[in-house]
């Protein structure tokens, strides 16, 4: 009986590779694509907003380190906020990243159809069908979020392999390219 126990358990436990692609695929967002286009038009000075950005994430990063050593409780922003500040402030923080999820899905929903629209022509002139095709990638994530938590750490794993693999190849290429060309 105890050896079905440990694995239904070990079933259900994502393991490192799945852990690390959930949390590098959940940081790895569309801005790393969508940003460097934007940014091109202001030329080597926006080298320094990377930089800035990177120091701000990084404090970002150690604020929320230290508060999950003072904090033990689940929950995140809100268990924070709602311990330090009450629970009005917990629930301000909850509503606001409900709501910036929301938004968030929606931009990357946009910014998925905006890559596909390079292969599919026709979602560039079809406002509709862009927008059917951001909706029902929205519900497909949905779906597969509704099932084990297994299955979806396999979906962001592959997704996250799609994301960092380009990265990698591209810098990998600019940086030979760049070294090989100043002799």
């Amino acid at each position: 009986m105890s050896s079905t126990k440990n694995k239904l358990k070990n079933k259900h436990k994502l393991g490192f590779w799945l852990s690390t692609s959930l949390v590098v695929g959940n940081m790895t967002g569309s801005g790393i694509f969508l940003l460097p286009a934007a940014l091109a038009m202001y030329g080597g000075i926006s080298v320094f907003g990377w930089v800035f950005t990177t120091i701000g994430v990084i404090f970002l990063a150690l604020v929320f380190s230290r508060l999950s050593k003072l904090i033990t409780r689940a929950g995140g922003p809100y268990a924070y906020s709602r311990e330090g500040f009450g629970d009005f402030a917990g629930f301000l923080v909850a509503w606001g990243y409900w709501i910036s999820i929301w938004c968030g899905n929606a931009a990357i929903a946009v910014a998925g159809v905006g890559y596909l629209s390079t292969f599919i022509p026709s979602l560039k002139e079809n406002y509709f069908l862009s927008a059917a095709v951001a909706i029902a990638a929205i519900w497909v994530f949905t779906f597969i979020n509704t099932k084990s938590i297994r299955s979806v750490g396999m979906v962001q794993f592959v997704t996250t392999l799609l994301k960092i693999l380009p990265l990698a190849l591209l810098g990998t290429i600019g940086i030979l390219t760049t070294t090989t060309s100043n002799p």
